[in-house]
């Protein structure tokens, strides 16, 4: 964003999650059956070592004091006022804060996050605008603070993408003394063993370099007649750095920077990055203020035109999004966070799950929590920021949920489906409507869509779920023992049929499902990582079903009533 101004369980429990989902011995989690491993780039997507597509959703956290306890004192009365043990001390509490799946805020689920942007501060490392640059302050927080909270958020399955808070003199991103800067901090950090290829390190190469210079001038905006010339100066800043962390052997997912404020990455395709590895996708700024505010059809063709050629053919990571209402009285910057939940959030979570590739880091911890006696800028142990305000409409409670909802479609993610038993029978009703999961007529054939219907206690309605290895399910129907339920075609679409298939043992006939914690479960398709729901939640007889995009609507909550075969 445009720079602010600075002024355990009993064992009972355990070994049951082990039988649902088996742990390998390292095994860390950021909520109760999400497993971490390494990422990778393939294609438009961050996947894992089984090419499983993955999103990421987080927060934004700079190091320095003033992001962390702020004007608190109560970690520096812990640690004997060392400013770096404090800090780690709040990353390390507020880390388990966002972590934790026990219930919060008065809801039946906790926090889904296993992402952080982890911005080294100018508090250490100085400014390049201010011409305070301080290497060896950079290698001591490296050492004091990053280090020892990168090797911390393994144990909690987060995933830290590591970036600089510089700001450029000027604007002016692409000069020669900041490549001599940044070549100088990336082949550091690089070659550290604790960070180079470590399992849960991302690369953030730039942020928001916002002009380059071309032609005589330094630019960079979209829309101007030499703007190809700027991308291609900002294109060979980015790939010196690539070639400075590629050469000390790190294979880290590199997040690259656009022009402007992280805003412009039409050329993305045409003018491509070299990377060795192909490793790299591309860190993204949006907010309200970039002149959409609540507005659809602006934020859509904003996303068309300056992002859409990155995300059809590289995965995004949105590291930074705030928004709130702004009220009389607030500061003016504060536009640039103008939008609603039911505007700029509603319209964003549109987009993003449209596009299916996009990460995400909330701007950041302050925006997300209130202040209390930790701190005085976002305390781990306070409640939502602004939580109940109407006139606010702020982003902490819809990214909570949100972020639950993306969970639930992470790879042998959610929550492990404890209480089911493989090989069990069961009827599936669904929620909304008290009505099963039935095969239409009873019949005996593939690619018939099924339905819901009133609950006859018939074979058409009886469904047999078992267990795959990795945790996952198949449906088989106890009326056609050879067929089990199948995503039409296999696709990703959103609205495509739900279906009887003979068992092929294809991904489309593989399901995640998982507890919801209220007595129902989800039911994910392992391939397009969504949810089978009746459509447009009728309660009707004869209603199909589809898959969709899972919003934890009751029309995509299922309960598993076991009967007798």
């Amino acid at each position: 964003m445009k720079k602010m101004i600075r002024s355990c369980k009993i064992m009972l429990i355990i070994a049951l999650l082990i039988t649902i989902a088996p742990w390998g011995e390292n095994r860390a989690e950021a909520w109760v059956g999400m497993p971490m491993d390494k990422l990778h780039v393939n294609g438009k997507n961050l996947v894992n070592s089984n090419n499983q597509p993955v999103v990421m959703s987080g927060w934004h956290q700079p190091s320095g004091a003033y992001w962390t306890y702020q004007n608190s004192n109560y970690y520096l009365n812990l640690h004997g006022n060392n400013r770096h043990a404090a800090t780690l001390a709040y990353l390390k509490d507020i880390t388990d804060t966002f972590t934790s799946t026990s219930p919060k805020y008065g809801s039946s689920h906790g926090w889904n996050m296993n992402q952080i942007r982890l911005f080294i501060d100018r508090e250490d490392m100085g400014d390049v605008a201010a011409g305070t640059y301080n290497f060896a302050g950079l290698q001591t927080v490296t050492q004091n603070v990053i280090i020892p909270y990168i090797q911390y958020a393994k144990t909690k399955g987060v995933y830290v993408t590591l970036g600089l808070d510089f700001t450029l003199k000027d604007d002016q991103g692409t000069t020669a003394a900041n490549l001599q800067k940044f070549n100088q901090i990336w082949g550091y950090l690089a070659e550290r063993p604790e960070i180079k290829s470590a399992d849960n390190v991302h690369f953030e190469l730039i942020n928001e370099p916002i002009k380059s210079y071309a032609n005589g001038h330094w630019g960079g905006y979209n829309g101007e007649n030499d703007f190809v010339d700027h991308w291609n100066d900002l294109r060979n800043f980015q790939n010196s750095i690539i070639s400075t962390i590629r050469s000390k052997g790190a294979d880290n997912v590199i997040w690259a920077a656009g022009l402007g404020y992280n805003q412009f990455y039409s050329l993305t395709a045409s003018h491509p990055l070299t990377d060795p590895l192909n490793n790299y996708g591309y860190a993204v700024h949006w907010y309200p203020g970039y002149g959409a505010y609540d507005n659809f059809s602006i934020l859509q063709d904003q996303w068309n035109t300056n992002v859409k050629a990155a995300a059809d053919k590289y995965p995004i990571n949105i590291t930074e999004v705030t928004w709130f209402k702004k009220k009389a009285g607030d500061s003016a910057y504060w536009d640039l966070f103008n939008g609603s939940n039911e505007g700029f959030g509603s319209n964003t979570k549109t987009i993003f799950n449209a596009s299916g590739n996009v990460s995400i880091a909330a701007h950041m911890n302050g925006f997300i929590l209130g202040e209390g006696q930790r701190s005085s800028f976002a305390d781990p142990t306070a409640g939502l920021k602004w939580d109940g305000d109407a006139s606010r409409s702020a982003m902490g409670r819809f990214l909570f949920n949100w972020y639950y909802e993306r969970a639930q479609s992470y790879p042998n993610g959610g929550t492990p489906s404890s209480g089911l038993i493989s090989g069990t029978t069961y009827k599936i009703v669904a929620r909304h409507s008290g009505k099963v999961i039935d095969i239409p007529g009873g019949q005996n054939e593939n690619n018939l869509q099924l339905q819901q219907w009133s609950d006859l206690g018939g074979n058409p309605q009886k469904w047999v779920l078992n267990q795959l290895a990795g945790g996952n399910y198949t449906l088989t129907s106890v009326n056609s023992p050879d067929k089990v339920i199948d995503i039409r075609n296999g696709t990703n679409n959103n609205g495509e049929v739900v279906q009887l298939m003979s068992n092929l043992n294809t991904s489309a006939q593989h399901f995640k499902v998982n507890d919801l914690g209220n007595g129902y479960w989800s039911i994910i398709n392992v391939s397009s990582n969504k949810a089978i729901e009746v459509t447009a939640s009728s309660t009707a007889d004869g209603a199909k079903l589809q898959q969709n995009d899972f919003t934890n609507a009751t029309n995509q909550q299922w309960k598993f009533i076991a009967v007798n075969n």
